[in-house]
């Protein structure tokens, strides 16, 4: 007999199976053997789900130096539900009772809470080591997501993924009995839960917990997602909208869309490891003017403060840092800092700077230590004692963002320095695999439901502090990543090597970020451990890294050895100053492409598979992507090349650099000169763009209403009309009948192509 809930959901015993339906979802449970098939519109997108627990043991050893993850565990043999029982009906599903093979007893509570989403909920008894579901890997099937993923392929078929442990380096100067082991285990900053499928579904893992795991395909061509059982029951969202850009929108609405940022946040940052005096901070603000270089900010790395991490600026290290700061401001320039959230009681292993007088700062504890042990600000032990661990600047002890006391004292001690005309934080750090489950937090959770929650907590009282000093203008540049940590600030790619795979990783790692919800993003043009660790970058390396950076949403020059531009040959100079003003150029189409997303989800970098899901390569193209709605990059990743091969969307595009014409859909070889990056724009589009002599020192103070623009129309559209926005949202508009029609009061220019 069937029954219709008051949520929509129909629920019918048939034959052979229990059906749930709702709207275009049809969910099928059948016994003997136990599974689960998931249609949309007839179209079967999930086949054979079921539940399974396993016993076992971890053993993952975390390497401090590199921030790196070995994950391994011994398990026992999957126990597969056998036998279910309906034990009650819902208004928006039903929660099933489970037999595992053994015994095991074990719930599934299946609930379609809208029209366009499962939510899965697995509990297994006794005390296994996972709880997992599985279904068939399709012929064909294609995946993407699951964070930052830094490695030559967007395509993760075939892999196993631990997220926190999935980052290893295997390139040129990887030693050969490191290769052995599979590479140099390296910080998995940005792993994210949510998975994208070409077969027409997107999985989002409710979870914070270490261990996460995403096999896909690896084995028998089955899809296991599980968690390890202490981090809570196993809550997994599939999403069915009809794309994947419908699809990622749908888990963003869930965990927060990302911001529109102020201009100064698309612009151009200098940063450097060291500032071992503010004369150095005011040098590369000079360089970059007296070399014609426009500069948006500096960041004020580590170190800065009188210890890690008081947030108190050296004297010794800054004289005068208020008045460093406001210099830098009278020029436009914004100043960022960094920090970690971590106090620590020992800064001996930190970078110092070199005079005798903030070493000697450096020796005690941070000033702010005891009081925050004696407030209980920290994450604690099982005994309550406040949590002590060596990180990679020290030993410390992390701030307990889950207590509003603790977040409190974090956020006024920041303030403390934005009032001083600080308008950014860098927050490094987060990552939860600093965390063991064992840990304690004030909440009463424990590092194994909380540890990825933690960076989250972070971004969100670095935003919130930003937000009450600076409203609308401060700006957060974290490292860590996880679901819901899109919606505070910009991403970047963390640490890389300054070598061809590591920039060819990064742009996977792009590709990747955004289809998992990242927008605002960033990396170190030029890397940041140096080439071989030892050099910096060389010139052609950096040269194609700047041009990556002049279509990254944030362009941000960051390394440990000297790399500024100027101590390059004349020619690199140029060809590097000519990047940064092409980048500061398109900044409102950037904030247009950022409005985008803060609206709807869809990110300013755009991967194929987002554009043309339907497109044969769409899921594997690693080397290119669409930057907003008009462009197509295609950075040069190989040392000499002069050339490249580039799989260009469908539809009609103009190459920016001879106006030729082209079809996509298919795979071009163009040519790449050292000074040019293969760029396309979509014939009949409009890109809007400030004029150069605007920008040419930076995009300084200007009101977004007072800025000049430029639109420019490229080709011809097909439709006789094109519609282009400002950062504000004011429409610029194209008809072959009426011509332009322009925003009232904004100076505009236009130009065609």
């Amino acid at each position: 007999m069937a029954t219709t809930s008051p949520g929509a959901v129909r629920i019918d015993a048939e034959r052979d199976a229990l059906v749930l339906t709702r709207a275009h979802l049809r969910l099928e449970i059948k016994d003997r053997p136990f599974r689960i098939h998931l249609r949309r519109d007839g179209h079967r997108l999930l086949r054979g789900l079921h539940v399974w627990a396993c016993t076992g043991t971890v053993a993952d050893r975390f390497v401090r130096h590199t921030e790196g993850v070995i994950p391994d565990e011994r398990t026992g043999f999957p126990e597969r539900t056998v036998a279910f029982a309906l034990r009650e009906e819902t208004a928006d599903g039903v929660l099933l009772g489970l037999t595992l093979q053994g015994g095991r007893s074990a719930t599934l509570r299946i609930t379609l809470p809208a029209d366009e989403e499962v939510l899965l909920e697995a509990h297994a008894d006794g005390d296994p080591l996972r709880v997992a579901l599985e279904w068939d890997t399709r012929t064909g099937e294609h995946f993407a997501g699951l964070g930052a993923r830094h490695g030559h392929d967007v395509d993760h078929r075939g892999r196993r993924i631990q997220l926190g442990a999935d980052r290893w380096y295997t390139g040129p100067d990887c030693p050969p009995e490191m290769l052995e082991l599979g590479g140099i285990p390296q910080g998995d900053y940005a792993p994210v839960p949510f998975l994208q499928s070409s077969r027409g579904y997107a999985v989002a893992l409710d979870t914070h917990g270490n261990g996460t795991r995403f096999e896909l395909g690896a084995r028998r061509d089955t899809t296991i997602v599980s968690v390890r059982a202490r981090s809570g029951p196993l809550r997994a969202h599939v999403f069915t909208g009809p794309g994947p850009a419908a699809r990622l929108r749908a888990e963003l609405r869930r965990t927060g869309l990302p911001g529109l940022l102020p201009a100064w946040a698309y612009g151009f940052w200098k940063s450097r490891d060291v500032h071992e005096h503010q004369d150095q901070v005011l040098q590369d603000a000079r360089g970059c003017a007296w070399h014609g270089i426009p500069l948006d900010a500096v960041v004020l790395d580590s170190p800065w403060e009188t210890n890690y991490n008081t947030w108190i600026p050296n004297p010794h290290q800054f004289p005068d840092f208020a008045g460093m700061v406001q210099t830098l401001r009278a020029q436009g320039v914004r100043t960022v800092v960094w920090v970690t959230p971590w106090t620590n009681v020992d800064s001996r292993d930190g970078q110092i700077p070199p005079d005798p007088a903030s070493r000697r700062l450096h020796r005690e504890p941070a000033s702010n230590y005891a009081a925050g042990a004696r407030d209980g600000h920290f994450v604690r032990e099982a005994d309550g004692r406040p949590l002590v661990r060596q990180w990679w600047m020290g030993t410390g002890s992390p701030v307990d963002f889950t207590s509003a006391e603790a977040e409190r004292w974090w956020r006024e001690q920041a303030q403390r320095v934005l009032r001083m005309g600080v308008a950014g934080i860098k927050a490094d750090d987060g990552e939860g695999y600093y965390l063991e489950d064992e840990v304690r937090f004030a909440d009463g959770s424990t590092g194994a439901t909380t540890a990825w929650r933690w960076g989250e907590l972070y971004r969100a009282c670095m935003q919130r502090a930003l937000d009450e000093v600076h409203p609308g203008e401060g700006v957060l540049f974290g490292r860590s990543g996880w679901s819901g940590q899109q919606a505070h600030g910009i991403l970047w790619g963390g640490d890389q090597a300054s070598d061809f795979w590591s920039l060819q990783a990064l742009v996977a790692a792009t590709i990747s970020a955004a289809h998992s919800g990242f927008s605002n993003w960033s990396h170190d043009v030029g890397g940041y451990l140096g080439h071989k660790g030892i050099d910096r970058c060389p010139p052609e390396l950096l040269l194609r890294w700047a041009q990556l950076g002049a279509f990254t949403p944030l362009m941000q020059a960051h390394g440990r050895l000297q790399q500024e531009p100027w101590s390059y040959d004349a020619a690199t100079l140029e060809r590097y100053r000519g990047c940064v003003l092409l980048h500061e150029m398109l900044v409102p189409y950037l904030r247009a492409a950022a409005r985008t997303a803060a609206r709807t989800g869809l990110p300013i970098v755009r991967p194929l598979s987002l554009l043309a899901p339907g497109f044969a390569d769409a899921w594997t193209v690693a080397d290119a992507f669409g930057l907003g709605p008009s462009l197509w990059v295609a950075p040069v990743l190989e040392d000499g090349a002069r050339e490249r091969e580039v799989v260009l969307p469908p539809g009609r595009w103009i190459e920016t650099w001879s106006g030729q014409r082209v079809k996509g859909g298919r795979e071009h070889v163009v040519p790449a000169p050292l000074d040019t990056i293969p760029v396309w724009v979509r014939d009949g589009h409009v890109v809007v763009t400030h004029p150069a002599e605007h920008v040419a020192r930076g995009l300084g103070d200007a009101a977004d209403a007072d800025r000049p623009h430029v639109a420019t129309l490229w080709g011809t559209p097909r439709c006789g009309r094109a519609l282009a926005h400002l950062p504000d949202g004011s429409p610029v508009r194209w008809s072959a009948r009426d011509g332009w029609t322009l925003p009232p009061d904004r100076d505009v220019r236009t130009a065609q192509r």
